[in-house]
C-alpha cells in the first residue's frame, strides 16, 4: 500500500449476492485501493449465491482490527445472516462505526447492524423484506437508492450498486482514471455504465431484461383484454380495466427505456404460442370463477418476472421500473383474489392456472 492510499475491509461469507461484492472490489481496486476480504475461516473457499464468484478470505474478522481500515463494506445475500452469527464479525463492524471508520451496507446487510444493535436512531435503507427488522432495530427506514447517515452508507438492492459504490469512492476521496463520478443524486446519469464497468450487468444483459418484461406485458395486456371482453359483471370488468391500464403504462415505460439505451423492442420467440393459448381459453363459455382463477394465474406471473428480473440487474434507471412494476403488479393480484375468493361460494379454492410461464428464473 503506497502512503496516502486507502485500506477497505469487504466482509464476505457463503452465499453473499454476487455483484453485491465484486462491484464495490473491482471498482476500489481500479481506484488504487487496498482491500482486504475478511471472512469467518482463512482456510473456507467462499462461493457467491448466483454462482459467479469464488473466492478466499484474506483474512478474518476475528483478529483484524476496524481502525486499521478506512472503510468496511458488508455485502448482501445470503450471507448476512450467517455473518451475523459470527460475533467477532458483529463487533468488528461495530468498532469501525463508533470509531469513525465509513461502514458501507447494501440490500440484507444491514441484518448485521440489527444484529450489533447498530440502527437506533439512524437513517438507513435495505432490501424490502428487512424494512421492518430494521424498524424494528431503531432505525428510520428510508426507500431511497441511496442514504448517508454519518459514517454509514447504505442501499437497497444490487440495482443501487453504481450510486453506492460511487459513494463510497466519493467518501474516501478516490478517483478512478478515464472515469467521470457523477453526482450520487443525479438519478438520470447514465449509472449501468459504471455497473458495467465495474462487472455487473452489460448493455446486452439490460436489454434483455427489458424485452423480456415487455414482452411479458405485452401478453399480459392481450390476456387482459380478453378478461376484460369476456367479464360477466361490472366488478370483474373495473378491474380488467385497470389492470390493461396498468400494463398499458409498463409497456410505455419499458419502450422508453429500451429508447434511452439506444434500442427496439424484441419480442420473445413463443409470444405467439401464449397468445394462442389465451384465444383457446375463450373457445369454449367460461364462467367468472374460471376467468378469475386464470387472470390471478397470469398477474402472478408478472409478478415473480418482475421480482426476479428486479434482483438481477445494476441499472438504477432500469430496476425502478421493475420495482414500481411489481408494487403495481401486486396490488393488482391482491383485487384480484379477493374477487376469486368472494365468488367461490361453497366451492374449494383451486390454485390458479397461468396461461403462460415465468420468463425469468431467481437464484
Amino acid at each position: 500500500m503506497t502512503e496516502g492510499s486507502k485500506r477497505v475491509a469487504i466482509l464476505i461469507e457463503q452465499g453473499v449476492e454476487d455483484a453485491e461484492f465484486q462491484l464495490p472490489y473491482n471498482a476500489l481496486k481500479k481506484a488504487g485501493a487496498e482491500v482486504v476480504v475478511l471472512g469467518s475461516r482463512i482456510n473456507e473457499e467462499y462461493k457467491g449465491k448466483q454462482g459467479k464468484l469464488t473466492i478466499k478470505a484474506d483474512a478474518t474478522t476475528t483478529e483484524a482490527i476496524a481502525t486499521d481500515f478506512d472503510a468496511v463494506i458488508v455485502p448482501g445475500g445470503q450471507a448476512p445472516d450467517k455473518m451475523r452469527t459470527n460475533l467477532k464479525t458483529v463487533q468488528f463492524v461495530e468498532d469501525a462505526l463508533e470509531n469513525g471508520v465509513l461502514v458501507a451496507s447494501v440490500c440484507h446487510g444491514p441484518q448485521v447492524l440489527i444484529e450489533g444493535d447498530m440502527l437506533k436512531g439512524v437513517r438507513a435503507t435495505g432490501f424490502r423484506a428487512i424494512r421492518k427488522d430494521m424498524q424494528n432495530a431503531g432505525a428510520e427506514f428510508v426507500d431511497e437508492p441511496l442514504v448517508i447517515d454519518d459514517n454509514l452508507i447504505t442501499s437497497r438492492r444490487p440495482g443501487d450498486l453504481p450510486i453506492f459504490v460511487t459513494a463510497i469512492l466519493q467518501h474516501l476521496g478516490l478517483s478512478i482514471p478515464d472515469t467521470t463520478l457523477p453526482p450520487v443524486s443525479d438519478m438520470d446519469a447514465g449509472w449501468w455504465k459504471l455497473g458495467e464497468d465495474w462487472g455487473g450487468s452489460s448493455k446486452s444483459e439490460i436489454v434483455q431484461a427489458i424485452n423480456t418484461a415487455l414482452s411479458g406485458e405485452k401478453y399480459g395486456l392481450e390476456a387482459f383484454q380478453h378478461y376484460l371482453d369476456n367479464a360477466v359483471d361490472d366488478a370483474m370488468k373495473e378491474v380488467f380495466q385497470e389492470v390493461c391500464q396498468h400494463k398499458q403504462q409498463h409497456v410505455q415505460q419499458l419502450e422508453a427505456r429500451l429508447s434511452v439505451l439506444g434500442e427496439q423492442p424484441s419480442l420473445t420467440a413463443n409470444v405467439s404460442n401464449v397468445y394462442a393459448s389465451i384465444k383457446s381459453f375463450f373457445q369454449n363459455n367460461q364462467t367468472d370463477v374460471e376467468i378469475l382463477r386464470r387472470a390471478l394465474g397470469d398477474i402472478q406471473t408478472g409478478v415473480v418476472d418482475t421480482y426476479n428480473l428486479r434482483n438481477k440487474i445494476t441499472d438504477p434507471a432500469t430496476v425502478e421500473i421493475f420495482d414500481q412494476m411489481e408494487i403495481t403488479l401486486a396490488r393488482d393480484e391482491s383485487r384480484i383474489a379477493n374477487l376469486y375468493k368472494d365468488r367461490l361460494g361453497e366451492r374449494t379454492p383451486q390454485s390458479p392456472m397461468p396461461s403462460s410461464r415465468p420468463a425469468a428464473t431467481g437464484a
